[in-house]
């Protein structure tokens, strides 16, 4: 059953244009740079762009940073968001309610399905921004933000693990989107939902007067891979963003499977 998931996770067409638009970016991202350069003064942008055109791991760290905010939680939603509502809007969740698979469980690998789908999004952000680095640009040394120089192999397992990083960053919105999508038979609606909360969140985050309650922010530890790429490496945020990650998971499947333990299967 969840290799079945799977398959019908990454096979959906809707999904795979996904993939494509979010791997195109760093395409576009590095064309960009290569046609017009990287000049705009020192300190601009985001983290690692002055190196951007120095090694192409810089290439998919830009474009993690520019896509964490908003695309990469647009692009999770919109799979979070389909995972029930999607099946029960074409009619297919009541054979699968009435199959002897146990609600629960159902529920967890759809959930399981969109978490990897997740990872696997985010980890080809990575991927394709390295192999577009490679093309346009020369392979130079790979300088960390405490100013030290680090191997090209060591460059890219420290890129992967950002990217894995990310990836987790978004399991609140999967949670939130899976949850939103057993209330509702709306996909959309779903979708929309979780990437509300997300946006919401970053703008709560920017508040000072609220800087008591951003622990409880699931985007309040985005950008905490970025201390991967510090000697030595500062690993408190990113354990502190795993965790809220990890709770925020664990309610939301909480409170989907309690509102989808009881969903009428002829609604």
């Amino acid at each position: 059953m969840f290799v079945d998931e799977l398959k019908r996770t990454f096979r959906r067409p809707r999904n795979l244009v996904v993939l494509g638009l979010i791997a195109l970016v760093p395409v576009l991202l590095g064309i960009v740079v290569k046609t017009l350069g990287s000049r705009g003064g020192n300190g601009g942008g985001p983290p690692f762009f002055s190196q951007l055109t120095q090694n192409p791991v810089f290439l998919s760290l830009v474009a993690l940073t520019t896509m964490e905010t908003f695309l990469i939680p647009l692009a999770v939603s919109l799979i979070a968001g389909d995972s029930v509502s999607g099946e029960a809007s074409t009619g297919a969740l009541r054979y699968l309610l009435v199959a002897p698979l146990g609600r629960g469980r159902l529920l967890a690998i759809k959930m399981a399905a969109a978490l990897i789908y997740t990872v696997v999004a985010v980890l080809i952000i990575a991927i394709v921004g390295g192999l577009t680095g490679t093309i346009l640009f020369h392979i130079g040394p790979i300088v960390t933000l405490s100013g030290t120089t680090v191997s090209n192999l060591t460059g890219v397992v420290l890129t992967l693990e950002a990217a894995l990083v990310v990836g987790i960053s978004m399991f609140s919105i999967v949670g939130v989107g899976v949850f939103v999508s057993t209330v509702t038979d709306s996909s959309a609606a779903a979708s929309a939902v979780a990437v509300a909360v997300a946006v919401i969140s970053e703008i709560l985050g920017q508040i000072p007067q609220l800087i008591h309650i951003r622990p409880l922010l699931p985007s309040n530890y985005w950008g905490s891979y970025i201390d991967l790429f510090r000697s030595p490496q500062v690993l408190h945020n990113v354990k502190l963003d795993i965790l809220e990650q990890a709770i925020w998971l664990g309610v939301t499947f909480i409170a989907a499977w309690i509102n989808f333990r009881g969903k009428d299967i002829f609604s």
